[in-house]
């Protein structure tokens, strides 16, 4: 679960893009209920990575690359999970836009395996697995930044420098084996990276619409602003 400065990927954002990432940040961590909700659909994605990864390239006893990645992968989703019960005070059960985060990753795995395939000739699990992690990394680099740059939480900033650091240690390799294989084909990763964008670009809408409500839904009504916060969170 998508630089700054960080080399390859520092194009990938338009800054019309990157200025509605960081919009939306800054807006849902106004409130922890909303930050930690957020944080657990974050956790969440976190774990559909792994899952994935566990389904396919480490669905038997895995080489050590893809072992550390499944293990960054966990610890990532545990993580954020613990967070959003810091946050929130308390372990929680609801998300923020989940759905549409689990949307945007099936739809982006399956839309990556379709478009390498159209090049390959026959599905690729190991391309599969380099594309779709090359695009997520990516997009990881972009919005975990913004997001600690964001955050009020100390700790959520800390943990976040860390999931960043070790983002960063695997990405490299990654995404070169990702070209590689790429090029051999005739492929661009710069075109697989323009089906992320869109398909992000679709999660990023709807985030915007639901914080967008749900701080109107904050709003109190004069004289009654606990109760209102309350029913708001529900």
């Amino acid at each position: 679960m998508f630089v700054l400065a960080f080399g390859r990927g520092a194009a990938l954002e338009d800054g019309s893009m990157r200025d509605r990432i960081q919009a939306v940040l800054r807006q849902l961590v106004q409130t922890p209920e909303l930050e930690a909700r957020w944080l657990h659909t974050v956790s969440l994605m976190e774990f559909i990575g792994a899952r994935k990864i566990s389904r396919t390239v480490a669905d038997r006893h895995p080489s050590l690359e893809v072992l550390g990645h499944l293990a960054d992968e966990t610890r990532h989703a545990f993580a954020f999970k613990r967070l959003s019960a810091e946050v929130a005070g308390a372990e929680i059960t609801t998300f923020l836009c989940h759905e549409a985060a689990g949307r945007y990753f099936q739809a982006l795995d399956h839309a990556l395996a379709t478009w390498a395939t159209s090049f390959t000739g026959a599905p690729d699990v190991y391309l599969h697995y380099l594309l779709t992690t090359t695009a997520i990394e990516r997009r990881a680099m972009v919005l975990y930044p913004l997001y600690k740059a964001a955050s009020r939480h100390p700790a959520v900033r800390e943990e976040l420098g860390r999931v960043v650091t070790e983002e960063q240690s695997h990405r490299r390799s990654i995404e070169d084996a990702c070209v590689e294989r790429l090029t051999a084909v005739g492929a661009s990763l710069e075109d697989a990276l323009a089906l992320e964008e869109r398909l992000f670009a679709a999660f990023i809408g709807e985030l915007e619409a639901t914080v967008a409500r749900e701080l109107a839904a904050f709003v109190p009504a004069e004289g009654d602003g606990a109760a209102a916060r309350t029913e708001a969170v529900k």
